[in-house]
């Protein structure tokens, strides 16, 4: 049998026996090449931009950024500041605080304009002029009546309530429009970022009274590198403690714990290295690739190490032993390598760069793994000293344990199969239950200050949820044609009755409260003018009345072709901006008369429809790879009912895993949808290595298949179980991350490990035993090795 062909079979294959006759040269070749790809880390393009997590042809970033070339920048910075000792909002002491902050708001870098309750647009009309002032400023000198009035103006504007204003008059908000210049955000960024805190920082010292909160996308992308460095220092040095107490707990030998980190560590340089020779970009999704490259390449490790102390405590030499492990591992690791690799691949058909990069880079750290693990590990054995510690009553306790599931199984075949039936069933059953919804809010944890800072604006004064539709004019009629505003003052008004929407800003809005003003704010008159030429007077008046900074750029397209409405929701969930946009688009369809030549665009929008392009081109690439994979080892088995059996048995791990997932939580976001590849990935691993032994026994040394199915379980049932529990322990540390898209990512990757593995220990030799009856009397050669 295969175990004592040890010498033989090295002195056959080359690239076995070299890193065993040459571990010197195959120790510094190794190394050299680890440098040389490692250096490419530093070429890496870090990027804070949000719309990198889009790819090119994404529409809805197509979009967003015609958006922004008609009315502006779209990129903000959003304080909301509430009192915090019950002082009235509205008191002159409080507005001269809000009026100076406004002030320096102003010197915030790369801001184009500060809109705020204090310097709000108060309109008065003054014979045949427009008076336009700031709601408040600090040389007004108003009395308790005139602020009295200003403050129920403020209550009762549209533009001011809920926008900066809570409806309840105890919150007021301050919006910095925002452009960068976008040479490089990864610096621009944060230059924002800082300032602003250091300003809300500096204002609360001098005005304890307040307490500030601080949202916006530029906010957001600062938060996502801050908060993956708050997992570094937690995350990483815990993963890394339980990966060495394991490793310890299995080898029980210091020498095999450092071979294996050394080469996981090397995986790990080559594989980010590598990629990062070709300069692409990068965000802080890729960070946890590292962890990934490092869990799968101890299971290759732990492959090769668990059969050469076997062999080694079975009397046989250093070489003998490391050979015959070599051998006999060489092709099922490649093979699970590979599939591995493929499985990260499918990153690619992912509609987000940052998760096609990961793909890309674990994809070239798991490739680096294999090779490492068959050529830098034998090395390190080689030269380093070391003991094999004789067999240990645990460890054959452990061995036995192992045969005596193999006999339980093979007992109950039927009620195995049966049981497991209705388990996946029903796990396929809550598949449904899943539902694609990406909510920036939630990618943060609820401890975050960011994700707290969020609520807050989103429950207590204007919403995070935004939609924006680009509405052009009817050929031949000017912006201020009164068809044309009542259209925009119709849709505002049907879109405010929506659930959840708190705010609708639009151009009608303006000219209603210019006519109501220009007619002694007598209420009846809040309504659009019969009159065009009454209205663009009007509109004249205002414009040329406007203080700097404060023009209607951001709400009039240039040419006046077409304006904007704004609408703002407290409901940040991506399935809801969905839904209210086509709702929004099939009120639209009916009423105007352009609508093909209508645009909605915003970042939650963006987002919204992220996750269900991401899981289409996932599910469209899984399926690639399967086709591939049955195809590979239909011919590898020589067996098409074993490729099926691969094919199903690594499909159903990942199915059930989400069916759990459906019944725990079942949002599914664009970071569970890289699941899909990740899980895929991983769990081909045992799957192959026990359908190949059990190949062996069943086609090479002619056994039955309750034969095979013990071979089978004696050869890699101990591995199978190691290298799942290292693999779900280290996913299981990414659950501790602040990050909600990472922790949920790692929740459901350490189910589906946990799913396959009892498949594969369970599930799979049931099937075997059921289906696998035919006797094999002739003897083959194994592409697969014993």
């Amino acid at each position: 049998m295969a175990d004592n062909q040890g010498i033989n079979m090295t002195e056959s294959m080359p690239r076995v026996s070299f890193p065993l006759h040459r571990p010197r040269l195959t120790l510094i070749l190794c190394l050299l090449f680890t440098v040389a790809c490692g250096v490419g880390t530093s070429r890496y393009h870090n990027t804070l931009d949000f719309r990198f997590f889009f790819s090119a042809d994404n529409p809805q970033l197509a979009a967003y950024e015609d958006l922004q070339s008609t009315y502006g920048s779209e990129e903000f910075v959003f304080i909301a500041i509430a009192t915090n000792d019950g002082s009235h909002l509205f008191s002159e002491h409080n507005l001269q605080a809000l009026a100076q902050l406004t002030a320096a708001a102003w010197q915030t870098p790369y801001s184009l304009r500060v809109d705020s309750l204090t310097n709000f647009p108060y309109t008065l009309a003054n014979e045949d002029d427009f008076l336009v002032e700031d709601l408040f400023s600090s040389d007004a000198n108003l009395s308790q009546a005139h602020l009295q009035q200003r403050e129920q103006f403020a209550l009762r504007e549209p533009a001011t309530v809920n926008a900066l204003i809570s409806a309840q008059g105890d919150v007021a908000g301050m919006r910095i429009l925002i452009k960068l210049p976008g040479v490089d955000r990864a610096l621009e960024t944060p230059k924002v970022v800082f300032f602003v805190r250091d300003l809300l920082a500096r204002f609360e010292q001098d005005h304890p009274q307040f307490n500030t909160y601080l949202t916006g996308q530029i906010v957001v992308d600062q938060a996502f590198p801050e908060s993956t460095a708050g997992d570094m220092a937690f995350v990483w040095p815990a993963f890394f403690v339980v990966m060495l107490v394991l490793l310890g707990l299995i080898f029980r030998s210091v020498a095999f714990v450092v071979f294996t980190v050394l080469t996981a560590v090397c995986a790990i340089g080559t594989g980010m290295g590598l990629l990062g020779w070709t300069g692409m970009k990068i965000n802080a999704a890729v960070t946890v690739a590292p962890i990934m490259i490092l869990t799968l390449a101890i299971a290759d490790s732990v492959h090769i190490l668990t059969r050469y102390r076997l062999f080694r405590q079975q009397g046989q030499d250093k070489v003998t032993a490391l050979g015959t492990s070599l051998y006999q591992n060489q092709v099922p690791a490649l093979l699970t390598s590979v599939f591995t690799a493929a499985g990260f691949l499918t990153l690619h058909f992912n509609d987000s760069p940052p998760y096609q990069a990961l793909g890309y880079i674990v994809c070239a750290g798991v490739i680096a793994a294999w090779l490492y693990a068959t050529l830098l590990l034998p090395a390190l054995v080689m030269i380093a000293p070391h003991r094999i510690r004789q067999q240990t009553l645990k460890q054959a306790g452990a061995a036995a344990g192992m045969d005596a599931v193999a006999d339980w199984v093979i007992r109950h075949p039927r009620a195995l199969f049966a049981g497991g039936l209705v388990v996946v069933i029903a796990g396929l059953a809550c598949l449904p239950l899943n539902r694609i919804n990406d909510d920036p809010v939630k990618y943060f944890g609820t401890q975050q200050t960011m994700r707290q800072h969020m609520e807050f604006v989103n429950d207590r004064i204007t919403g995070l949820g935004a939609l924006n539709f680009s509405i052009p004019v009817a050929a031949g009629q000017p912006v201020t044609h009164p068809d044309y505003l009542n259209l925009l003052d119709q849709f505002s008004q049907w879109l405010a009755q929506q659930p959840h929407v708190v705010h609708v800003d639009s151009m009608a809005d303006i000219i209603k409260r210019l006519n109501q003003s220009w007619h002694s704010d007598d209420a009846d008159f809040y309504q659009v003018p019969n009159d065009p030429e009454a209205i663009a007077q009007l509109l004249l008046l205002y414009e040329m009345s406007l203080p700097f900074g404060g023009d209607l750029s951001t709400m009039i397209a240039p040419g006046r072709q077409a304006s904007r409405v704004r609408v703002t929701m407290n409901n940040t969930a991506g399935e809801y901006h969905i839904e209210l946009n086509q709702k929004a688009f099939s009120w639209l369809q009916q009423h105007a008369k352009r609508q093909p030549q209508i645009i909605s665009a915003s970042a939650p929008l963006m987002f919204a429809h992220i996750g269900e392009r991401s899981m289409k081109g996932m599910l469209i690439g899984l399926i690639g790879s399967l086709f591939v994979m049955g195809l590979v080892l239909s011919r590898l088995f020589r067996s098409v009912k074993l490729g099926l059996v691969s094919i199903a048995c690594n499909v159903l791990p990942v199915a059930l895993a989400f069916g759990v997932w459906g019944m725990l939580n079942g949002n599914i976001d664009v970071g569970l949808t890289v699941t899909l590849g990740i899980a895929f990935g991983i769990v081909v691993d045992d799957t192959i290595h026990f359908l190949g032994k059990y190949r062996t026994g069943r086609q090479q040394l002619n056994m039955n298949s309750e034969d095979a199915v013990r071979f089978a379980f004696a050869r890699v049932g101990p591995a199978i179980l190691i290298t799942s529990l290292i693999l779900i322990a280290g996913f299981a540390m990414l659950g501790f991350s602040a990050m909600n898209i990472t922790a949920n990512t790692s929740i459901l990757t350490t189910l589906t490990i946990g799913i396959a593995l009892l498949v594969d220990l369970l599930f799979i030799p049931a099937l075997l035993l059921i289906f696998d009856r035919t006797d094999h009397n002739h003897h083959s050669e194994d592409p697969v090795h014993g």
